[in-house]
């Protein structure tokens, strides 16, 4: 397990994150008063994986189709900034973090493809947030999941 320092950073957040914590933006937002996990999606070196944070274990869970892609070092580079601004916005909610520890999920499927791991990491953070197992999360899904996001995208009259 390793550990990142959460203690090196500025006291004071940049404005306009208040918006955030207040659940005013982004539109359907959420109050982070009593949240117990976050979750973030980090895109590094061509890859994407997914994070869950859960506040009470203070720990950063690490959901990756395939590890081989990141050495221990350069997730800790990726990680830094949020060790600089996740204990600001937990200070204005009255959580004090110190260190987060960083663990790996082993049970993640293996991805078979280079393609799809973005899908992944989205899936990933879409089964955690509703309680489903991240096992489920598998390369026989990706089609379908690729051409649904596609869809919900379209709708939403997104641009990307």
């Amino acid at each position: 397990m390793l550990e990142l320092d959460a203690t090196d950073h500025p006291t004071d957040l940049p404005e306009g994150f208040d918006s955030y914590l207040q659940g005013e933006f982004p539109q359907h937002g959420q109050k982070w008063e009593g949240c117990s996990h976050l979750y973030f999606p980090v895109y590094s070196r061509s890859h994407w994986y997914a994070v869950e944070v859960d506040i009470s274990k203070l720990t950063m869970f690490i959901y990756d189709p395939n590890k081989s892609c990141s050495t221990d070092d350069q997730i800790i580079a990726d990680l830094k900034p949020m060790t600089t601004i996740l204990p600001m916005l937990l200070k204005k909610i009255n959580i004090v973090i110190d260190a987060l520890a960083i663990e790996w999920i082993t049970t993640t499927s293996k991805q078979s493809n280079s393609g799809d791991f973005g899908v992944y990491a989205i899936k990933y953070i879409e089964f955690l947030s509703i309680g489903r197992k991240t096992e489920l999360v598998n390369r026989f899904h990706m089609p379908k999941w690729r051409r649904k996001l596609v869809v919900e995208l379209y709708t939403l009259d997104c641009t990307p």
